[in-house]
């Protein structure tokens, strides 16, 4: 699916997933079970993470994930992986997962200005 109409086309997914941690007993030991959380996603995955809710709460979580790939098919399997990287720690519970997944076409009108090096 190369073809002109899908040059500089981006497929994107994204996330929002309600984690349980159990083990945890203070802010500090939920902010490192976070840390190696979001690192699995983005050396695995090549996810974007943030923590967007719940943020007070020792044992509980809520964490977005975006991901951008120039095909449809590996944003979806991106997105469909999400709960097994997750849960390969066993201190991660994955309660919810709720998943958008689209793109974005290049402007056919757009033009680069004369003299752009890409141009």
């Amino acid at each position: 699916m190369s073809d002109a109409r899908t040059q500089g086309r981006v497929h994107y997914g994204i996330a929002r997933v309600d984690l349980h941690l159990p083990g945890n007993h203070s802010l500090k030991a939920k902010r490192t079970s976070l840390r190696r959380a979001e690192a699995a996603l983005a050396d695995q995955l090549g996810a974007s993470v943030a923590e967007v809710g719940a943020q007070d709460r020792w044992q509980r979580a809520i964490i977005g994930i975006a991901f951008a790939a120039s095909t449809a098919t590996g944003v979806d399997r991106a997105l469909e992986r999400i709960t097994v990287v997750l849960e390969r720690d066993p201190r991660v519970e994955v309660l919810a997962i709720t998943d958008l997944a689209d793109h974005l076409d290049a402007d056919e009108g757009e033009q680069l200005p004369p003299g752009h090096p890409a141009s």
